[in-house]
Parts: C-alpha cells; structure tokens; sequence
C-alpha cells in the first residue's frame, strides 16, 4: 500500500497548497466510459445552492436502495463503520474500481476525505488522515468542486478525455485522481452543501447506466443527514 501526503480540495490536492493535512491510502478505482458532464452555472455564487434541487435531494428510505447496501445502514450506533461498510457496497454494486467519501463540515469550514476503497492496491483510496481548512477560492478553479458548492446536480463522466470543455480540469484528474470515468455526486443537507460521493472506474471509459444514476440519486438524498450525524460525533 502506498501513500501520498496531501489536502483536498481536488485542486488543493494538485498543488498543495493546504499544508500536506492528509494521508491518502492506495487501493483501487474502476473504470468508467467517457460521459458528459454538465459545466457549473456561473450565474450561482459558492455556497448559494440551487434551491429547487436541493428540495429534490430530500428524503429518501434506505428501502429503495439495494439490499446489500441499505443493510450498511442498519447500525445506527457507529457512524464510522458504516461509512467503511458503504464503500466496499458501492463499488460492488456499480462494478467500478474505487468509491470515495468527501466531507464538508460547514459550521468550522473544513473539508476531508474521511473514507474509501479500492479494488486494487495499485489505486488509492485517497483517504486522509487530518481536516484540512476549506480553500473556497482554490476551490473555485475546479469546475467540479465548484458545481459541487453551487448545486446537488451529479455529473457522470464517461470519459475524462471526451468531456466537454469546461467540465472539468483534465490535467488534475489525470495526475492527481488517475481515473478515466467517475461520477462526481454532491451530497447536501438542509440545503448545505456537506459532502461528495464519487465512484470512478480506471483505464477505460464506462457508460453510466439508468439504474447507476437511480443509485446514486438515492444514495445522495439518504447520505446527507447521516453525514450531519457524523460530524457531530467526531472532534
């Protein structure tokens, strides 16, 4: 297992800019076709979510979701282990190669990455180890990480190498993440924006199918009071 030493944001991460604040642990991602991604609005300011999708990433039973993954939510009583189980459920059910969690916590304004896994040791899970102090103007010259802060809207890529200008910043997904496809889902509570969950596929492009995106729209209005609830549990 390998490790790198570094900060998220997905540009912070590039450039190192927060201190090297996290441990990123090496395991493995899936390979995903190249898809269009929709570039962020640049009529919304960060942090000024679009409401009436937000309202969308609402309530949702751990009913509709799989069976092997709505069981990870059985525990209520260890937050921490759950999002260790999730990951591992996640991949096997979309069949890529790495699933990981990103937290924002918005009252003191730090973001990590607290939890993920891999197929193969040769990808890295890009957990980190410490909080790291949230960067907002870093943040903003990822198209991803700024849809992320202006609306609950996922982008599945098919294909980093296809998407559409704007979409994303190739050079950091290909150096840094190493990934070919992904889904870059954004998960928000009460209207705030709290966290992203993004599975990714490595080597080849994937085309994300419908039942895909059913899971991962699920998976996002289930995600977003569990993370709450995580963040009031750690210091």
């Amino acid at each position: 297992m390998t490790q790198k030493t570094m900060g998220w944001s997905r540009r912070e991460t590039l450039s190192l800019l927060l201190g090297g604040g996290g441990s990123w642990w090496v395991k493995g991602c899936v390979q995903a076709p190249s898809g269009q991604r929709e570039s962020p609005s640049q009529k919304q300011a960060i942090d000024t979510p679009q409401e009436n999708k937000v309202q969308a990433i609402n309530n949702v039973s751990t009913g509709e979701l799989p069976d092997s993954i709505a069981a990870v939510f059985q525990d209520t009583s260890n937050l921490d282990a759950v999002f260790t189980a999730l990951m591992p459920a996640v991949v096997d059910v979309l069949q890529c190669d790495r699933c990981f969690l990103f937290i924002r916590d918005p009252q003191q304004k730090r973001t990590r990455i607290t939890h993920g896994y891999s197929r193969d040791s040769r990808w890295p899970t890009m957990v980190q180890a410490n909080w790291n102090r949230e960067s907002p103007s870093l943040n903003a010259k990822d198209p991803l990480t700024l849809s992320a802060y202006q609306s609950p809207e996922a982008h599945f890529i098919e294909d980093i190498e296809t998407a559409p200008p704007g979409t994303l910043d190739i050079n950091l997904e290909r150096s840094v993440f190493g990934h070919r496809a992904l889904v870059h889902a954004p998960i928000y509570a009460d209207a705030e924006f709290c966290g992203i969950l993004e599975p990714c596929v490595f080597e080849t492009p994937r085309l994300w199918t419908d039942s895909d995106r059913t899971l991962i729209q699920n998976l996002q209005q289930v995600l977003g009071s569990w993370i709450i609830r995580y963040l009031q549990s750690v210091p």
